[in-house]
């Protein structure tokens, strides 16, 4: 991707916090930062490169860092990772190691890796580290370190695809506009779309839509990361749907607001307003009648997934809830599909609960009946019902028509309502960014 104009991408890549909203600071750690800890490589005008020779292509630079929780990533292109590649971070001379992770391929464009690092304690010498082997060819661009509210932890998560990029550059661009600046802002794509997505982005920030990038994820580098190898069967609607309870493992926010491409903000959307009652996390649910909706899913033909075959959705989602309890309740909570919010710790829990069951991490769960809301939603309510909360309605005005923009009222932020999400056949007619700035005017 051409950097856009006047910066590296390496300066984009991350956003710095800013304001008195910010949980804390950024520190950017450039290519001559590392000047004099070069080891075993090159320097170049902006990289620091491979040589052919094994061992620390880079060391240091030994700075303080306070105790706290950040997000590291590491700048740069992979061409070929090679065996035993591996970033680690230290302090008192390498004798005391926070975090080591091996690379083994691109985690997204201008990244090297990314993850999540822990300080008990101030440090005064940290270290960020990349060791090579002799047949790495890489780039290292840098390092940025970002610092984390353990109270604040939240980001937004797109999984998209080629024929949704559009969508997704109008979604990141209200995002810039309508969510706190603190909140990350995470776009999984598969590795061969990243040309289409770089030259939308790079359009978006040429003519001002956009004042900076999203963070790129590939698609089989969170998949491989998180131990989540989808089987051969599963389409691109199932690995999303594991790609959005997988990117749990990362450790990169404690909350996470998955979001659909055709969708986007229209008023100020603040994590701490919108998804929390008393401290717990609200889970977007809808109380409903057990036989009546499973009634209501039989005379409207609606169904869905069960151990490969379709069957009325009652049947699956009831499938689904006998997993964690032994009488269903009256009552059940049918979870909407259009935006499902994360709590990472719980959804560790819940791959912890599909070993139980004899499955395979979040593949297997999604195997048996593909639908990672219905599972995540079923297991709070069933097994944490103390950290259960349901908040109703949407947090994003459902469109499956496109005339309803014109006949419904428009979101205010007060009813509930943060801005619209496109399904069929909308998401289909509607023109992506003519749709969002006619929505702004209104």
């Amino acid at each position: 991707m051409r950097a856009p104009k006047g910066g590296a991408f390496l300066e984009m890549i991350m956003p710095d916090p800013a304001g008195d909203s910010s949980p804390g600071d950024t520190i950017h750690l450039t290519v001559d930062d590392y000047q004099s800890f070069i080891l075993n490589g090159q320097r170049g005008q902006q990289s620091i490169q491979t040589t052919g020779t094994s061992g620390f292509l880079v060391c240091g630079p030994y700075r303080a860092i306070k105790a706290g929780i950040y997000t590291v990533a590491v700048l740069g292109e992979v061409e070929q990772a090679g065996a035993g590649v591996v970033v680690d971070v230290v302090s008192n001379a390498g004798l005391h190691q926070f975090v080591k992770t091996d690379i083994k391929t691109q985690a997204g464009h201008g990244l090297i890796t990314i993850f999540s690092l822990h300080i008990p304690q101030d440090v005064s010498d940290l270290e960020i580290r990349l060791k090579v082997a002799e047949d790495t060819r890489l780039s290292f661009q840098g390092v940025r370190i970002a610092e984390r509210d353990a109270d604040r932890d939240y980001a937004l998560l797109n999984k998209s695809y080629a024929n949704d990029a559009h969508w997704s550059v109008i979604l990141f661009g209200s995002y810039l506009s309508f969510v706190k600046p603190y909140v990350p802002f995470y776009l999984v794509i598969p590795r061969h779309d990243q040309e289409l997505f770089a030259k939308l982005f790079d359009s978006a920030y040429i003519v001002g839509f956009i004042e900076k990038l999203p963070i790129i994820l590939y698609e089989d580098w969170v998949l491989e990361k998180t131990g989540n190898i989808p089987p051969a069967h599963f389409d691109g609607w199932h690995v999303q749907q594991v790609v959005k309870l997988a990117f749990s493992k990362l450790g990169l926010s404690r909350h996470y607001l998955t979001c659909d491409s055709a969708q986007f903000f229209t008023k100020p959307f603040d994590f701490s307003a919108a998804m929390f009652r008393e401290g717990i996390l609200c889970t977007t649910a809808r109380p409903l009648n057990r036989q009546e909706i499973n009634q209501h899913f039989i005379d409207t033909g609606e169904q869905c997934w069960l151990n490969g075959n379709l069957v009325s959705a009652g049947v699956a989602f009831d499938a689904i809830d006998e997993h964690f309890t032994s009488q269903l309740d009256e009552l059940k909570y049918h979870y909407i599909g259009c935006n499902g919010i994360f709590d990472s710790n719980i959804c560790l829990a819940l791959e912890k609960r599909a070993a139980d069951f004899g499955y395979t991490n979040f593949c297997g769960l999604l195997a048996f009946s593909p639908y990672e809301f219905a599972w995540y939603g079923a297991f709070v309510t069933y097994c944490l019902p103390e950290l259960f909360k349901p908040i109703e309605p949407c947090i994003l005005l459902p469109i499956v028509e496109p005339d309803q923009l014109l006949d419904s009222t428009a979101p205010t932020g007060e009813d509930g309502y943060f801005g619209y999400l496109f399904q069929k056949p909308a998401c289909d007619t509607l023109q992506p960014m003519q749709t969002y700035l006619a929505c702004l005017a209104a």
